[in-house]
């Protein structure tokens, strides 16, 4: 809950808005915010109250601005100097918006009229630049999405990262993509900006509870969750900084294999206590005939399997040389469930003297003085965490069905609210 709504007027077009703003922000702030909701150029945007300007170093609050008051925007008459000269930048922690509403970056007052709305010059743009970097070039928005209409790989990276907003821009002309951006990217910098505003009225709030009573329980778990969460983002950054790897995706060692010339490729689990194949597997290599169902039982670790039996000599082509193993064979996997075609476990590792070589990437055999190399993520299926066969397009329809039906069900959520 904010501590004033008051309501915002554009003097020049009689546009209004009421906004629940805390008594703590700037007049700065207040007005990078309605330059956002207006598509107003900040530079020379002032709030008025009563007819008189108020200062922008102050807060809301002690330039008298009261819960329900009317603040105007108005634009002020340019000044003409000798020499153009830069805007002052804003304040730290203000929220600039003039990119988004075409502003673009300083430049010489002559080079376009203030608060024209049109770009100062032609989209900067050099072969194979990503998403992130023409985002940071172009701050006009027109200059930007005149780039996502020229370059397809900019808009397929757009897909990727921001499906919706790529569904919405499809098909549309020059002029109304570039509302359409303007509109999205205005609503989110409100919305953070107003998130940001609630966070420090709330943190005020604890101070001033914290102040009259140290042993005040909500309080002291509000600062202590916060101190949590820096301890956390420091380790966070520092994992970042040194070893930013772990946050990567593991990829499980594989290694090409035959039985009976039958290609397959066998996961090597030195976790795992002993070697397995499934069901499917041992049937089309020919070797469920021999399964022995003295030996069948419950496969219990991570999870939990049905042992069909074993067959005590499977010979295992790995490389040039074969290797008899003895594997037990698990049945049909649940529906849903993830079969294993096949794990070479820690019992035939052993059984076989083998060495696990990260550094070099090889799966190393001491008799025979074999290396066998580990299976790149290029040669390795989706269900096996690889990319063979993996087709973006299909990946991105799926994910823009999904966010759909999440935006769909918010949808039906506020309705229901304000039912």
């Amino acid at each position: 809950m904010t501590d004033l709504t008051i309501t915002l007027v554009d003097a020049s077009s009689g546009q209004s808005e009421t906004l629940p703003l805390p008594s703590n922000m700037s007049v700065r702030e207040a007005a990078e915010l309605v330059s956002g909701i207006f598509g107003l150029s900040v530079d020379r945007l002032g709030l008025f109250k009563d007819g008189k300007r108020l200062l922008p170093s102050l807060s809301l609050k002690a330039a008298g601005v009261k819960d329900g008051d009317l603040i105007a925007a108005q634009l002020q008459r340019p000044q003409q100097p000798a020499r153009a000269a830069a805007p002052a930048p804003a304040a730290s922690g203000g929220l600039d918006f003039s990119s988004l509403l075409g502003g673009a970056a300083p430049v010489p007052a002559a080079a376009s009229a203030p608060g024209s709305g049109k770009p100062t010059g032609p989209p900067v743009y050099y072969p194979g630049m990503a998403l992130d970097d023409a985002m940071q070039h172009n701050p006009h928005p027109h200059n930007f999405v005149s780039l996502l209409i020229q370059h397809d790989h900019l808009m397929k990276e757009l897909r990727y990262h921001q499906p919706q907003m790529h569904q919405k821009l499809q098909g549309q002309s020059l002029d109304k993509a570039v509302q359409i951006w303007r509109e999205e990217m205005v609503k989110g910098s409100i919305a953070g900006a107003l998130k940001h505003a609630e966070a420090s009225r709330k943190r005020n709030d604890m101070n001033e509870r914290l102040a009259k009573n140290p042993n005040d329980p909500a309080a002291k778990e509000y600062f202590g969750e916060i101190e949590r969460k820096r301890k956390v983002d420091s380790q966070y950054y520092q994992m970042m900084e040194q070893y930013p790897e772990s946050m990567g995706r593991v990829l499980m060692l594989y290694v090409e294999a035959k039985i009976n010339s039958h290609p397959i490729q066998a996961f090597v689990d030195s976790g795992a206590q002993m070697t397995i194949m499934s069901k499917k597997v041992a049937t089309m290599v020919g070797l469920a005939d021999l399964i022995d169902t003295r030996f069948a039982g419950v496969a219990a670790g991570v999870g939990t399997g049905k042992i069909l039996g074993k067959i005590h000599i499977v010979q295992l082509q790995i490389g040039s040389s074969y290797y008899p193993c003895s594997v037990s064979v698990m049945d049909d996997p649940a529906p849903g469930a993830t079969e294993m075609p096949f794990l070479l476990g820690l019992d035939m590792l052993k059984r076989h003297l083998c060495q696990l070589d990260l550094r070099s990437g090889v799966l190393r055999f001491t008799v025979g003085n074999e290396e066998i190399p580990f299976l790149h993520e290029k040669d390795l299926s989706q269900t096996q965490g690889g990319t063979k066969g993996f087709d973006a397009q299909k990946a991105n329809e799926e994910l823009e069905k999904l966010m759909a039906k999440e935006d769909k069900k918010d949808a039906d959520g506020d309705q229901e609210m304000s039912s």
